[in-house]
């Protein structure tokens, strides 16, 4: 074929298209530069004859999955994404400047990798719980903080975090909804119930979510390490006065907040993944020495201060969690998927698992991994296939409702319409300029 095609047609996969709906049996997916402009059965999609066809029979196409919560910018973690089908990510802290080169290099297909979305620094009020982030000690200084996050540094998001009080996060939730662009959280100084009272999109994994008449404000609220801090709210989710803890996962669903558990962080803190995860076929190819030494390092760095109660209360922290997200979905709450880790496109799908072990039904899974999770970027354009819409999508062989673990399975992986995975093969754009 001479030229670049008038479309790229996907043909014959059965469609799941991320809004929930039924799948649609032998269809087909159109895709005209960074958009798609058709999916349904085959009989109402065309071909045109200077098309480029990809056969998809026995597969299943659906929209890219999302990682709303990611931390490692290494080119080998943007091929280990988009290899997983992982097409849109978002980094939760980092040094803003670089992730918009990175996001730079994507774009320019420099390098393969996913759509690249960031916080930029988390705010938290001094002292800092973690380096790099930035203060906001007063309401004023809060406001300043947001505008400069958002019209300097362009930023897709606010994270509030750890030592944030009433006032300062009123005062973050107004100004960025004021700019537009949504604010998620890891609170400690303030609880859920305070999160939903001021409007804040969403809540993440180690925010102080479950309520104890055995955790009050004096015992929470003193000055710990985080590695103490993420040891007490363990002991808090394995202790939870679990209908007070219920009636905050039906107010977080009623005020149309989001959850990203990041269910698979509380594992790798504990070493209940490392097993998994280090046998895993891509952790040789994709987790060169440095960052598999990193991976350990940080989790050796949460839990440098637990003891054997801590090890066993996180275990039993994931079971109350993952109990609490079915609670949350069942209410109407939007459940999206993170990791909190590197190798997400390893751990996302061991996410989703989690989420399939809460009572979610594999289509139900998939939709929060795709269109509830863009939606909490903030993405009306992202996560479901129908026309107009962003062409990032995937192709993987066999069908994911009957074994959710053939998402992993990808035979292409398609960010912007462009194809970053061929043939289950990562794209090296070096290589084919060579």
């Amino acid at each position: 074929m001479s030229g670049s095609p008038t479309q790229i047609i996907i043909d014959g996969a059965t469609i799941i298209d991320g809004t929930g709906n039924p799948p649609v049996p032998d269809g087909r997916v159109a895709i005209a530069g960074d958009r798609i402009v058709a999916a349904g059965p085959k009989h109402t999609v065309e071909i045109p004859p200077d098309a480029e066809v990809v056969p998809a029979e026995g597969c299943t196409v659906l929209p890219g999955l999302v990682d709303v919560h990611v931390h490692v910018p290494t080119d080998a973690n943007m091929a280990l994404y988009v290899r997983n089908g992982v097409t849109s990510i978002r980094f939760a802290g980092g040094f803003q400047p670089m992730l918009r080169e990175l996001r730079g290099r994507i774009e320019r297909h420099e390098i393969p990798g996913p759509r690249v979305f960031s916080v930029g620094p988390g705010v938290d009020a001094t002292p800092h719980a973690w380096p790099g982030s930035a203060a906001a000690d007063s309401p004023i200084e809060a406001r300043r903080l947001i505008r400069r996050l958002v019209e300097t540094e362009q930023v897709d998001a606010i994270l509030a975090t750890h030592a944030i009080t009433r006032p300062i996060l009123e005062a973050i939730v107004e100004t960025a909804h004021e700019l537009g662009v949504p604010v998620t959280g890891q609170l400690w100084e303030v609880d859920a119930r305070v999160a939903a009272a001021v409007q804040m999109d969403g809540l993440e994994n180690t925010s102080r979510i479950p309520e104890s008449d055995a955790y009050p404000a004096e015992r929470t609220l003193g000055h710990h390490s985080v590695s103490r801090r993420l040891g007490m709210l363990a002991h808090m989710w394995a202790e939870a006065d679990w209908g007070r803890t219920t009636e905050i996962a039906h107010l977080m669903a009623e005020r149309g907040m989001f959850l990203a558990p990041e269910l698979v962080s509380f594992e790798a803190w504990a070493g209940l993944c490392d097993a998994d995860l280090k046998t895993d076929r891509d952790w040789a190819e994709y987790g060169p020495p440095e960052l598999a030494e990193g991976f350990d390092r940080h989790n050796s760095f949460i839990s440098q201060e637990w003891g054997r109660e801590e090890f066993a209360a996180q275990a039993r922290a994931v079971e109350r969690y993952r109990e609490f997200c079915g609670i949350f979905y069942k209410a109407g709450g939007l459940l999206v998927t993170g990791t909190d880790l590197s190798f997400g496109g390893i751990l996302l799908h061991r996410e989703m698992h989690n989420f399939l072990q809460a009572g979610l039904t594999p289509l139900q899974v998939i939709r929060s991994a795709t269109r509830q999770a863009a939606s909490a970027l903030g993405r009306d354009d992202l996560g479901y296939l129908a026309p107009g819409r962003v062409a990032d999508v995937i192709v993987v062989e066999g069908d994911p409702l009957t074994d959710l673990q053939a998402l992993r399975n990808v035979q292409y992986t398609f960010v912007g319409g462009h194809a970053v995975v061929r043939k289950g093969e990562v794209q090296n754009p070096v290589a084919s300029r060579a």
